[in-house]
């Protein structure tokens, strides 16, 4: 997974990476430990369970994820050699990406100021 860091028009700073749906299973861990617990927990079983949905046909083959603070973006399909495009490409994908839901379900909306 690369991930990048860019400066939007409106000066807001965003990170953008790729997802691959197929990765999702794999992080079925707690990222505030440092090592993985090989007993169940509930986090642990949520995440499996997300994992083990089926994607929007639309996301199958991964997206862009761009997060600024709360705000998340997707874009598909994820271009060839994205993480070498120039900032003004990300500024243009990330101005046409689909807000992201939060995990309760809420998007956020775009900022004017982004």
């Amino acid at each position: 997974m690369g991930k990048r860091q860019f400066i939007s028009e409106g000066g807001v700073a965003w990170v953008v990476w790729d997802v691959h749906p197929d990765d999702l299973g794999r992080m079925a861990y707690d990222r505030r430990s440092t090592t993985p617990s090989m007993e169940a927990s509930p986090r642990i079983d949520r995440v499996t369970r997300q994992s083990e949905r089926t994607v929007h046909p639309e996301l199958e083959k991964g997206w862009l994820c761009f997060q600024s603070g709360t705000e998340k973006r997707r874009f598909t399909p994820i271009p060839t050699n994205w993480h070498e495009l120039p900032d003004s490409v990300l500024r243009v994908m990330l101005d046409t990406a689909t807000p992201a839901p939060h995990a309760d379900g809420r998007v956020t909306r775009p900022s004017v100021t982004d």
